[in-house]
């Protein structure tokens, strides 16, 4: 097969959830697969990494715009090499007749459309609309092809669930920095997020557990990594508000090397999101044997963890649950063991096994 990618995620520096499932399964496709030829179509050239490959063809298409780079410039240009299939792996498709695969992550606006702002609305309406045109859906969870079946009245024969993987030799690689905590001036043992500072993250009662948690004695920093988001200055008052802000540390987005050591320091991981798609921070956290704490929603519980690791969304036992994690130690030990095992079973060339096995299905039709 001729298989044409959109591949233009792969450059961002700053890459988020979306970027990352884009950079890894295309990686990873490109690794198993030697058999099918593909065109990688970006803005810019990609990593030598993806192009050392004798069945893979960088196509750059140049676009003045910051936007409608794929309903525009990519769907006219890729109609001239007569692929035999198109992979999107993120929220939108080009206008192009041929059979087409896509990954839609979530639908979180669906639910909380209070949580995005109008622009993010209209682009992941706009997008949904491919969902009707793609001949095949991939999903990272169950959660997410049955919001599709739910919204969208998409059959579910055509949903695919294909969980995210995660680079177990990246995180085995990094070499220890232990100057790593002055520069980003943490002092103390901290509990720790990791992503955009959004509101439909549900930090503000993050913040808000933290504020109870140090009412109850115990002396700990709260460390948010990540870029702001959608309601950020809502935010940043309840920071500024709180008693103990001088031990509230936003970092910002930070590279890999350092997220990594950030991560394998921290006294526990906090991802208490009122919708996710999936959750891939907790998986690296769960690697570098840090105890997690989640919202009680649908999505997480596919993981498998253990109960102990949910809270409700309500601050008193989002607050006991910090405390209770971060005490017992026979507690932590015993979820650090569990987790670890759990999460060898996320790989990225079994993503893309799998995702590979959806395109060989359109290959019969």
């Amino acid at each position: 097969m001729k298989i044409g990618i959109d591949a233009s995620r792969i450059n961002l520096e700053q890459k988020t959830g979306t970027e990352w499932y884009s950079y890894y399964i295309i990686k990873s496709l490109l690794n198993i697969d030697n058999q099918n030829q593909y065109f990688l179509f970006s803005r810019k050239k990609l990593p030598t990494k993806f192009l050392k490959y004798p069945n893979v063809q960088n196509i750059i298409l140049k676009w003045p715009l910051q936007k409608f780079w794929t309903v525009l410039k990519l769907s006219l240009n890729s109609k001239e090499y007569a692929l035999d299939l198109f992979f999107s792996p993120s929220h939108n498709l080009p206008s192009i007749r041929t059979k087409k695969v896509i990954t839609w992550h979530d639908l979180g606006y669906e639910h909380f459309p209070n949580h995005y702002s109008k622009v993010q609305l209209l682009s992941l309406k706009l997008g949904a609309r491919g969902l009707n045109k793609a001949d095949l859906i991939i999903t990272p969870s169950l959660t997410t092809k049955n919001d599709i079946i739910k919204f969208y009245g998409i059959g579910e024969d055509r949903i695919f669930v294909i969980p995210h993987g995660i680079d177990f030799e990246k995180y085995n690689s990094v070499i220890a920095n232990d100057d790593i905590l002055n520069k980003y001036k943490i002092e103390k043992d901290y509990i720790l997020y990791i992503g955009r500072l959004e509101s439909k993250k549900n930090i503000i009662n993050l913040i808000m557990a933290y504020n109870k948690l140090r009412e109850r004695g115990k002396d700990i920093q709260l460390v948010l990594v990540g870029k702001s988001g959608f309601e950020f200055d809502n935010i940043n008052n309840e920071i500024q508000s709180s008693p103990y802000k001088k031990d509230i540390k936003v970092i910002g987005w930070v590279n890999e090397n350092d997220k990594i050591e950030i991560l394998k320091k921290a006294k526990l991981f906090c991802l208490i999101s009122v919708f996710e798609g999936f959750g891939m921070p907790i998986l690296e956290a769960m690697l570098c044997q840090v105890p997690v704490l989640m919202s009680d929603i649908s999505v997480f519980k596919e993981f498998g963890i253990n109960d102990i690791c949910f809270t409700e969304n309500n601050i008193g036992n989002i607050s006991s649950k910090m405390d209770e994690l971060l005490s017992d130690e026979e507690l932590r030990t015993n979820i650090i063991n569990e987790n670890l095992e759990l999460v060898q079973k996320f790989n990225w060339n079994k993503s893309a096994e799998k995702t590979l096995e959806v395109f060989k299905r359109l290959d019969k039709i």
